[in-house]
């Protein structure tokens, strides 16, 4: 809950060629909505922190609203196909359970991410192919899923729509936690490094592609 001290000035964002505020772009968000990144490698997820972050600050303002003070967290959840699960506890992705490791297979992602009721769904770029997922499922996600982005690890989304600036201090030590939360050998030197570069300029600029749900989850 270290992340409460963000509010939604400290974002700037940008939605289809114009400047929103923060409390306007979040305006439907509610604290029970359940944020799911998917991050097949792990680490890839990061390129979506600034729209993570934002999410969070969202989900504590509906508590902020009622005015009292409150200890709670976020349900939202990583999705990730390599273990140990990278721990995004850092981004209030809490308790580490929340992590979870799934196979990789498009329709047990599929079913982790509707056996959790996913609400805000975001997913990798990745090249376009279509995946086999039960209708049954398909149906479950259709009535959960409200909202789809697309990322990328490089943090730089094609034809993305959405835009999110945020000064870089802190969420550098919140991306550095999760490459520290792995091993050498499942965070090499050479992908620290390249996330030392991302992270180095004073202020991150993410962007991010609005998908249509279903479509989205017949690319995984």
């Amino acid at each position: 809950m270290h992340s409460s001290r963000l509010r939604g000035s400290d974002f700037q964002i940008n939605w289809r060629g114009e400047p929103i505020r923060h409390a306007d772009f979040f305006a439907s968000f509610k604290e029970t909505d359940r944020v799911g990144i998917v991050t097949p490698h792990r680490t890839e997820g990061l390129g979506a922190m600034n729209l993570i972050m934002a999410c969070v600050t969202a989900f504590y303002d509906r508590y902020r609203e009622k005015g009292a003070e409150f200890y709670a967290y976020p349900d939202f959840f990583t999705f990730q196909q390599e273990t140990p699960c990278a721990d995004y506890c850092m981004f209030d992705i809490w308790p580490y359970h929340k992590n979870v490791e799934v196979q990789n297979d498009p329709q047990k992602v599929v079913e982790a991410i509707t056996e959790r009721g996913i609400t805000v769904l975001l997913v990798p770029e990745q090249a376009d192919h279509e995946t086999e997922i039960l209708p049954v499922e398909m149906e479950s996600a259709k009535r959960t899923i409200r909202q789809c982005f697309q990322y990328s690890e490089t943090g730089k989304t094609m034809s993305a729509d959405l835009a999110i600036e945020c000064q870089s201090s802190p969420l550098r030590d919140y991306a550095m936690a999760v490459l520290d939360s792995l091993s050498e050998a499942d965070a090499p030197p050479e992908r620290r490094r390249q996330w030392e570069q991302r992270l180095a300029q004073d202020v991150i600029c993410q962007t991010f592609r609005e998908l249509d749900p279903v479509n989205a989850l017949w690319r995984l």
